[in-house]
């Protein structure tokens, strides 16, 4: 497991140029891992909204990330509960750069309105692991 770990942090510090998938091959199993990007949606500075502006957009949002999901854009995402972080949600886009994605988040609705801000940081998972 810690060599599994120590390539995870190795691929992590590589350029994004790099490639977006390698094999890493712990005892006698072999994990194809890739690239994807974590965005960390939190609570934006933007002017509060009245109860139909807020609605609309909530809608405009879903439909966006919709759009992005059934583009194989987005590959999970999903709201936080309540917490004091002020983190709103969470995305995994698989992209093949930062540019692809922020350009994709600057369509996003309440992030043109202010009310979310996000983080996107590069993060490897396992090729085919499921949820649950």
């Amino acid at each position: 497991m810690r060599a599994l770990l120590f390539l995870l942090l190795l691929a992590a510090a590589m350029p994004s140029s790099a490639q977006r998938t390698f094999d890493v091959t712990i005892a006698d199993s072999t994990y194809h891992m890739k690239q994807y990007w974590f965005v960390l949606y939190t609570k934006g500075d933007g002017p509060a909204l009245d109860s139909l502006t807020a609605a609309t957009l909530q809608a405009e949002h879903l439909a966006h990330q919709d759009a992005q999901g059934k583009r194989g854009l987005i590959v999970m995402a999903g709201p936080f509960g309540k917490n004091e972080s002020g983190w709103r949600g969470l995305l995994l886009y698989d992209c093949d750069t930062r540019e692809e994605v922020e350009e994709q988040l600057l369509k996003d609705p309440f992030v043109k309105a202010g009310r979310l801000k996000y983080e996107v940081h590069p993060w490897w998972g396992s090729i085919g692991t499921r949820l649950p």
